[in-house]
């Protein structure tokens, strides 16, 4: 691993997972190289590319590079709080964006917040149409921000606009590698059980670029199923366990995702995927029909505006920027 000497403990650790990110990580690099100063090391952390993304990296003297076949981007970004020097850890995809004065937001914060573990700021996901960026969603409410069930099983988890204390991230256990595209969502559910002190501020701290080859924003690409039942799986892990006021919230998160799975199966008429959801629903809601006939009816004006096509299948059948 190619690393830059330092001459004290870095304050921020940025942890960067890539895997053929050739047409993306020149511009996520140089959304840091403006930001940084002696306090923050940058850790890149690569999943063997082959597709000219080491390359690119090796023009920035400021990284330290370590490249080596993983069990995926969370065993990556588990390297690399492994390896990080850093008081704080900050985790950068590799397709993303650190908005301007984001680490001197963080600084201020960690000052200003001793007891804080956690802090969260605002986040913004865009995707580029006719050379244009629009914004896809923004979270920039404080108390959307905050670490509770309700916002990370109904909200945006945000992982990546979130900066973690290395000795709480390592006390937690870090991400689990049961989970190939939810493991943000487990983590921060992990860390609510726990009373993890978490502050917010107001300063935008990430950019998510929303692609059809993104692995975070997953609607209408091949990875929706997926990421579907993951979190499916994650609901019924963390309900047994749960307060009787969580519990309310996860039931919620597993009645919202079974309808989600239900609709798809009904759009594409996959009857024995709509049987398995329906049963699903109804083994933590024995009400879970009404919620499903419900989002039918609220369907229907949609369905009928775009002239018989589902929505499921106009998303598949476009690319995202």
């Amino acid at each position: 691993m190619k690393k830059i000497p330092s001459v004290q403990r870095p304050l921020i650790s940025i942890i960067t997972p890539s895997f053929h990110a050739a047409g993306t990580i020149g511009e996520t690099l140089d959304s840091v190289l403006p930001q940084l100063s002696d306090d923050v090391e940058h850790l890149l952390i690569d999943a063997c590319s082959t597709d000219g993304t080491l390359e690119i990296a090796g023009k920035y003297p400021h990284l330290s590079i370590r490249s080596e076949r993983d069990k995926g981007i969370y065993d990556g970004m588990n390297k690399g709080a492994a390896l990080a020097a850093g008081e704080w850890l900050l985790f950068l995809q590799a397709d993303d964006w650190l908005p301007v004065a984001t680490l001197d937001a963080y600084r201020m914060a960690v000052k200003e917040s001793p007891m804080a573990e956690v802090i969260c700021g605002s986040a913004e996901a865009v995707k580029e149409s006719s050379g244009c960026w629009s914004t896809v969603w923004s979270v920039t409410d404080r108390d959307q921000k905050k670490l509770t069930f309700e916002n990370i099983a109904l909200g945006e988890p945000m992982i990546n606009a979130r900066l973690f204390r290395k000795s709480s991230f390592e006390k937690l256990g870090g991400f689990s590698l049961e989970y190939s595209l939810a493991s943000d969502r487990d983590f921060l559910l992990r860390a609510a059980e726990t009373g993890v002190v978490q502050c917010q501020v107001d300063s935008l701290t990430y950019r998510y670029r929303w692609h059809a080859g993104s692995s975070t924003m997953t609607e209408g690409n091949e990875l929706t199923s997926k990421l579907s039942q993951e979190n499916l799986t994650i609901a019924k892990t963390h309900l047994p366990r749960a307060s009787s006021t969580s519990r309310k919230v996860l039931r919620r998160w597993h009645d919202r995702l079974t309808v989600q799975a239900a609709m798809n199966a009904l759009e594409n008429l996959r009857w024995k995927d709509l049987a398995q959801a329906s049963r699903e629903g109804m083994s933590e809601n024995a009400g879970w029909i009404f919620c499903f006939t419900g989002e039918i009816l609220r369907s229907l004006p949609g369905f009928l505006s775009r002239g018989g096509k589902t929505r499921t299948r106009l998303l598949s059948g476009r690319s995202m920027a």
